[in-house]
């Protein structure tokens, strides 16, 4: 992943984390704290695999890489042609990159999980949220308890106009 897309993801994350406290109600706060927590919690435990097992996961990258490269090829050039495909720090590099690539991913994968979750529910509070406003509205001009001349007139321009 680039760079750009991983500032995109990562500041997209955080406005929504930010914009959840705004927008829900409780029920709906409470939902989104915990699907916050749980991805966070997930992320904690990743990172500590990650670390505990950092040097079996780079040997084990290492045997793949090792067993790709003395794989039989179809290649039409005699075996003296070419280059080692054998170099033990070259082999061990690679490994290392492809361990911490598969972690990034990983984080990743989560990272996107807690947006799509919850742009999800940032959808279903605004949509609630609109149709409870509407609602409330009705009420409302049901329930005016204004008398005649007054009722006529809309809230907005005042009493005393």
């Amino acid at each position: 992943m680039t760079i750009g897309g991983e500032l995109r993801r990562t500041f997209h994350l955080a406005a929504m984390r930010k914009e959840y406290k705004h927008i829900l109600t409780g029920r709906q706060r409470e939902q989104a704290r915990k699907l916050i927590e749980r991805c966070e919690d997930l992320r904690q435990r990743e990172g500590k695999l990650y670390e505990a097992r950092f040097l079996t996961r780079v040997e084990e990258a290492r045997k793949k890489l090792i067993d790709q490269a003395g794989a039989v090829r179809k290649e039409f050039k005699p075996g003296w042609v070419g280059e080692d495909r054998f170099n033990k720090a070259a082999t061990l590099r690679q490994a290392q990159r492809d361990v911490r690539a598969h972690h990034q991913r990983r984080i990743a994968r989560i990272d996107s999980q807690e947006s799509t979750q919850l742009s999800g529910l940032l959808k279903r509070a605004q949509k609630e949220n609109r149709i409870q406003g509407k609602a409330r509205d009705a009420f409302n001009k049901k329930v005016d308890r204004r008398g005649g001349q007054e009722r006529r007139q809309s809230r907005s321009r005042g009493r005393g106009r």
